[in-house]
């Protein structure tokens, strides 16, 4: 039987954004927790560290402040140097049903230089103990709009950097989704006179900006005008011309 871990938390008022709700940032920041956890009481031990390349994040619902979350995470499959990782929330009062929040992410082993290097000998054994599994395949990302994006810059703050001094994958979605904001309020919405719900992220983390670095934001967005329509994200956090990550996102625009 495959291993799982599980740990409890309530959403707390700063993890969630101005309508009272769970933001992805916040959830990205339990998946790196219980990760983390989880390997620590596995007692795993190894050179590396363990660096996120993509994550896939899906919510049935939003998830109001305060409610009381059962957080579980497994593994799903692995490579030579990485390991897939799956993740589930569901409400504290309905743990066997249907998860609120469900995702996945993609970890790559690298060495004290940051090269990727074959994962602990034990991975395997403790996760998935019946034998390896290939990682769940992703969708390609969309060509992109030929119509020029809407460019932001932003700067590598102290505060958006981790233990691996580079750009945390949390803080790179809370910079994708400041930027947007920016973008809707050229457009004249802004989040008093609109609420988009969250369907689905998409996150490929392709390099590691570090503190200072100076990046750009490209956004296309095809807004919806009308409560109950889709809108869809697409973006690149580009660094010189070099695109270290990209994102899709699907958001539900909500009637007041």
């Amino acid at each position: 039987m495959k291993r799982q871990f599980s740990q409890a938390h309530i959403v707390r008022y700063d993890e969630c954004d101005c309508n009272g709700y769970l933001t992805p940032g916040a959830f990205l920041r339990y998946m790196q927790d219980i990760a983390a956890l989880d390997s620590e009481d596995a007692q795993l031990e190894g050179p590396g560290c363990w660096v996120v390349r993509r994550t896939v994040i899906s919510f049935a619902a939003p998830v109001p402040i305060h409610t009381r979350l059962q957080l579980r995470t497994y593994g799903i499959g692995f490579t030579r140097i990485t390991a897939q990782r799956g993740y589930e929330a569901h409400l504290a009062e309905n743990i066997s049903g249907e998860p609120i929040i469900s995702a996945r992410t993609i970890w790559v082993y690298l060495d004290p230089r940051g090269r990727p290097i074959r994962l602990p000998e034990r991975t395997g054994e403790i996760w998935l103990p019946d034998g390896p599994l290939p990682l769940q395949a992703e969708e390609p990302f969309p060509t992109l709009p030929e119509r020029s994006p809407e460019s932001t810059n932003a700067v590598v703050r102290f505060s958006d950097i981790d233990l691996m001094r580079h750009l945390n994958n949390a803080s790179a979605v809370e910079m994708l989704d400041n930027t947007a904001w920016e973008v809707y309020a050229r457009l004249g919405i802004t989040p008093d006179t609109a609420r988009f719900r969250l369907r689905d992220y998409d996150i490929d983390y392709l390099d590691s900006p570090r503190f200072g670095e100076e990046l750009t934001i490209q956004t296309w967005l095809e807004p919806s005008h009308a409560p109950g329509q889709e809108a869809s994200r697409l973006q690149l956090i580009t660094r010189a011309g070099t695109v270290m990550v990209r994102a899709r996102s699907l958001w539900l625009l909500e009637e007041d």
